[in-house]
C-alpha cells in the first residue's frame, strides 16, 4: 500500500463516492430509491448533488442523458436492487448508444445475506456488462479510487455508462483512508506539421469536397472550429440528427440531416456519391440506418477526423486522424480563403435542397394538422436559446428534416438506441440544467403514454416545459412499415391495423390532473398560437395536437 495523502477521509463509503462525483462535476442524481440506496442518496445531497425522484427508472436514465449532453459532466443514476436496476436497463443501454457518460450506482443486498437469500436477487453486474463500458462490484476499501476509475472510463471517447454495484452494508461502512484522487487532465494533441500540410493538400486538390458532421463535433470548442473550416474551404455539409446545429442550419452551405429517412437519404446519397473527398468530423455511424453499410467504395478519398477511433467498418474511413478535434481542424485551415463553392456549383446544392424540401413539405390533411406544418411552425418560432427534445417515431424523422437548429445540441433525441419515451424525461433534465431557457418537448401519443407520469416531476419542480403531443392514435412509423410489408389488414369495415392502432386519450385533460395547463388544437393556426402562448407563459403546458399521419407515407 502506498502512502496516503488525504488526512480526513469521509465518514462512510457513500460519502467517499459522492465526494468523488462532486469532483468530476456531477450536479444531478436521478432514481427511485429502495432502502438499499438511501445512504447513496443522502451522501449525494450532502455534497450538493441534487437528487431527482423520477416516476420510472428508464425515464431517470433519459434525464441523466440530457444532463450529460448539455453539460459534458457525468450524471448519476441510482436504481434500487432487483426490479429497480432491471427496469433501468433500457435507459442504461440508451446511454451506451447515445454516447452519454453516466455512473450507475445500483443498490444490492447486504453481503451477510449473499449466497443464501434469494428475494429480488440476481447478478446485477452480469446484467449490466453488455450495455456498459465498465461494470463491477464496489471495493469498499478503494471506493474513491474505483469511482475515479469508473468515471475516467465513462468520459473517455466515446463516452458511455458505467456501473458500480454497492451492497448496502458496504455503503454504510466506514470509509478507508485514501489518496485525494482527482479527475485526469488530458493535454491537447496535434497533428505533426508535415501531416497537417499533407491533409490540407487533400482539401486543396478536391473539386467536390463534402463534410459529414456527427455527434463528436458537438464536444468542447469543436463547433466554432468546424464553422471556421467550412467557411474557409467553402465546404458543403450534412449533419447527423444529433449533430444538428453544430453549425447553424441557416448557413448557406448546410444541406440538412442524414441518417434515417430512406426517401431523403436517397437524394442525399446522390450528392455523396458525386464527392471526390468526404471529410468526416466526429461522424459516428451508430446514428445511421443500414443503408449506410458500404456507402462508398474503399477507393473513395476520405478524411476521418475524431477524438478517438470508433472501429466500426460500416464504411471505409480512409485517412484517419485522432486527437484534439478543434485543434486538428484549426491546423487544416487554408493559408488563404478557398473558393470551393464553384466546384460543386451553387445550382447543384440548391437542387438537393429543393428536392428534400419537396419531400418534407406540408400536405393538405384530410383532418387535423399536417405534421410537417406543425414542425415548420416550431422551427419558425424557435430562437437560439430554445432547447428542444423529440421522441422516436415518424414524427422524429420528419422533425429532423424540417426544424432548423440555430445552436449546437439544440435538439436532443435518442438516435443511437432510438428508445421511445425519451423526449419528456430529457426535457426535464434540460430544464433542470437551464431553468431560464424555453424547453419544448415534441412526442407522439405512444411515447406520451409511456412517460406521462413524469409530468408529476415537472409539476413538483414547477418546470415550465412545453410538451407537444402529436396525437394520431397510432404507432405511425411501425404502421407505415407494416403497410409496406403487406401485413396490414384488408381495407373495409373500419378494421384497425393490428398491433399499431390504439385509443389515444385526451392528453390536455390528463395534463390538468397534474396541475399543468392543457390545450387541444386541430389546426396549424391554433397550434402556432398555443405554442407562442405556452412558451411566453413560463408554465408547464401540454398541447394535444391532433395530426393527420397520411403524409408520412410519402415522406419516408
Amino acid at each position: 500500500m502506498h502512502a496516503k495523502t488525504n488526512p480526513q477521509a469521509p465518514a462512510k463509503v457513500a460519502d467517499a463516492i459522492a465526494a468523488m462525483l462532486k469532483k468530476y462535476g456531477a450536479r444531478f442524481a436521478f432514481g427511485i430509491p429502495g432502502n438499499d440506496v438511501l445512504e447513496t442518496v443522502r451522501a449525494c445531497e450532502e455534497q450538493g448533488i441534487e437528487f431527482v425522484l423520477g416516476k420510472s427508472e428508464p425515464s431517470c436514465a433519459f434525464m441523466a442523458d440530457a444532463v450529460y449532453q448539455l453539460t459534458g459532466a457525468p450524471a448519476v443514476l441510482i436504481p434500487a436492487l432487483g426490479p429497480g436496476i432491471s427496469n433501468a436497463m433500457s435507459g442504461i443501454a440508451g446511454a451506451m448508444q447515445e454516447r452519454s457518460a453516466m455512473l450507475v450506482l445500483s443498490g444490492e443486498m447486504a453481503t451477510s445475506n449473499m449466497g443464501i437469500y434469494s428475494h429480488q436477487v440476481f447478478d446485477h453486474v452480469a446484467l449490466a456488462r453488455p450495455v456498459t463500458k465498465y461494470a463491477e462490484q464496489l471495493n469498499p476499501k478503494r471506493a474513491a479510487q474505483q469511482v475515479a476509475k469508473a468515471l475516467d472510463i465513462a468520459l473517455a471517447y466515446p463516452a458511455g455508462p458505467v456501473l458500480l454495484n454497492v451492497p448496502a452494508d458496504h455503503n454504510r461502512s466506514a470509509a478507508a483512508m485514501e489518496d485525494d484522487y482527482r479527475p485526469a487532465r488530458l493535454a491537447a494533441t496535434a497533428l505533426a506539421p508535415a501531416e497537417a500540410a499533407r491533409l490540407r493538400g487533400m482539401l486543396s486538390q478536391a473539386k467536390r469536397p463534402l463534410l459529414l458532421a456527427g455527434r463528436g463535433a458537438l464536444l468542447g470548442q469543436t463547433p466554432a472550429a468546424l464553422q471556421a473550416l467550412v467557411d474557409a474551404w467553402q465546404l458543403p455539409f450534412f449533419c447527423s440528427y444529433k449533430a444538428k446545429g453544430v453549425i447553424p442550419e441557416q448557413h448557406p452551405l448546410c444541406l440538412g440531416s442524414v441518417g434515417l429517412s430512406p426517401v431523403v437519404d436517397a437524394e442525399n446519397m446522390k450528392l455523396v456519391k458525386q464527392a471526390d473527398l468526404i471529410v468526416m468530423a466526429g461522424f459516428d455511424p451508430i446514428e445511421l440506418r443500414d443503408a449506410w453499410l458500404d456507402a462508398w467504395p474503399e477507393a473513395q478519398a476520405v478524411l476521418a477526423l475524431d477524438w478517438g477511433p470508433l472501429n466500426h467498418r460500416i464504411f471505409p474511413e480512409g485517412e484517419r486522424a485522432y486527437g484534439h478535434l478543434p485543434g486538428m481542424l484549426a491546423q487544416l485551415m487554408p493559408d488563404a480563403k478557398a473558393d470551393k463553392a464553384a466546384s460543386w456549383g451553387i445550382p447543384r446544392l440548391a437542387q438537393l435542397k429543393d428536392a428534400v424540401a419537396h419531400i418534407v413539405r406540408p400536405r393538405a390533411p384530410a383532418k387535423g394538422i399536417s405534421p410537417a406544418a406543425l414542425f415548420a411552425t416550431v422551427s419558425a418560432q424557435a430562437t437560439e436559446d430554445w432547447i428542444m427534445t423529440v421522441d422516436v417515431g415518424s414524427h422524429r424523422i420528419l422533425a429532423n428534416h424540417v426544424i432548423r437548429c440555430r445552436a449546437p445540441g439544440q435538439l436532443l433525441q435518442s438516435n443511437g438506441l432510438g428508445c421511445m419515451g425519451y423526449a419528456l424525461p430529457a426535457a426535464i433534465g434540460a430544464q433542470l440544467v437551464h431553468p431560464d431557457k424555453p424547453v419544448v418537448a415534441m412526442l407522439g401519443d405512444g411515447c406520451m403514454l409511456m412517460t406521462q407520469g413524469e409530468l408529476a416531476v415537472a409539476a413538483e419542480r414547477k418546470l415550465p416545459i412545453v410538451v407537444v403531443v402529436l396525437n394520431d392514435a397510432s404507432l405511425s412509423l411501425i404502421k407505415l412499415k407494416q403497410s409496406k410489408m403487406n401485413l396490414a389488414p384488408k381495407a373495409g369495415g373500419g378494421v384497425p391495423y393490428s398491433a399499431t392502432d390504439f385509443l389515444a386519450p385526451r392528453f390536455d385533460i390528463i395534463a390538468e390532473g397534474f396541475g399543468a395547463r392543457g390545450v387541444r388544437v386541430e389546426s396549424v393556426a391554433a397550434f402556432g398560437q398555443a405554442l407562442r402562448e405556452a412558451v411566453a407563459s413560463r408554465r408547464l403546458t401540454v398541447i394535444d395536437a391532433l395530426v393527420d399521419p397520411a403524409e408520412y407515407w410519402e415522406q419516408m
